[in-house]
């Protein structure tokens, strides 16, 4: 049986699809490939070498920071599929465009949660709240049996690093920090982050800004450069090169979006800014579960105080295993 596991999200959703792919690859005579984003192509190495991956960016949607997707790579990217015989698809966040993109490829059983052209419709069980629970559902009616519990590990084969990168990361503590999101209303204000980066190098933890060339100087506009702190844009950091970093981090600090789940991924100690009602739906399930900084309604409801408390536990005990 060859199953297409179908995530045209962003990084995060991305990310939280190896469970997925992990939980078929574990099954006799199950083979498993990918259709992705261009824009989140990268995670899928994270996985392992080797597997069968297709990519575009569909022409109706546009990703963080980049234009729609063009109809050409999408067309080709569907007779390419069709050509690669797939038996179903997984289809992780579904509507009716994703379904007939499978329809259109030739995939005979499109298993989805929602939105029209799916063949199989999987309703979540009474409490599946989470993304995991619901994809656990997903891959037992593609299966014909429960996977288990689903979970999104990282492996170290996966990582990636430059000499540079090598270099830099095996001098000194690093604490790894993203500031940005690709939803504002997400993100603790740049005043709380500037208090923070000045617990973290009062640490002597030498700081990764995760930003683009863009966020960096919205962040410089708030905050002092500090003289042990380096910008991955400075670094042209690719997604498994800032696996590398994230992975020889000894503290992680982020708003709820991919490079969270990254670092939970990795079992780097993480802490997330977390809207409480977005908890049950997508909270990082990675090696380790992350320490969570909550607010009801506004991420400046979390005061910088709030945040140093919980790293500096992470930084004396670790984070709490799954």
């Amino acid at each position: 049986m060859k199953i297409l596991i179908v995530s045209l999200d962003n990084v995060g959703d991305t990310l939280i699809s190896l469970a997925v792919y992990r939980a078929l690859r574990a099954q006799p005579g199950v083979e498993t490939a990918f259709w992705t984003k261009e824009y989140s192509r990268d995670i899928i190495p994270l996985a392992g070498d080797g597997i069968e991956h297709h990519h575009c960016d569909p022409f109706w949607d546009r990703s963080p920071g980049k234009a729609k997707g063009g109809l050409y790579k999408y067309l080709k990217t569907l007779l390419a599929i069709r050509g690669s015989g797939y038996d179903a698809a997984i289809i992780l966040h579904a509507n009716w465009r994703k379904n007939l993109s499978c329809l259109l490829a030739g995939i005979p059983r499109r298993y989805a949660l929602k939105g029209a052209f799916a063949t199989d419709y999987i309703k979540p069980g009474e409490g599946d709240t989470h993304i995991l629970d619901s994809s656990r559902k997903l891959v037992e009616a593609a299966l014909g049996k429960d996977p288990g519990e689903l979970r999104y590990p990282v492996a170290p084969a996966g990582f990636g690093e430059t000499p540079r990168t090598a270099t830099l990361f095996s001098s000194g503590t690093w604490a790894v920090i993203h500031p940005f999101s690709g939803n504002p209303r997400r993100n603790l204000p740049l005043d709380t982050w500037t208090s923070v980066l000045q617990f973290l190098e009062s640490r002597n933890l030498r700081v990764l800004v995760n930003a683009s060339p863009a966020e960096k100087e919205i962040f410089n506009g708030v905050s002092e450069p500090g003289a042990g702190r380096v910008f991955s844009c400075d670094l042209d950091l690719d997604i498994r090169n800032l696996a590398f970093a994230v992975s020889r981090a000894a503290l992680f600090i982020g708003n709820n979006s991919g490079p969270l789940h990254l670092a939970s991924a990795l079992g780097t100690p993480c802490l997330g800014i977390f809207q409480k009602s977005w908890i049950k739906k997508i909270s990082p399930r990675g090696k380790f579960l992350p320490e969570l900084a909550v607010f009801e309604n506004d991420p400046s409801e979390i005061s910088a105080l709030e945040i140093m408390a919980k790293a500096d536990k992470l930084l004396s005990h670790g984070p709490a295993p799954l």
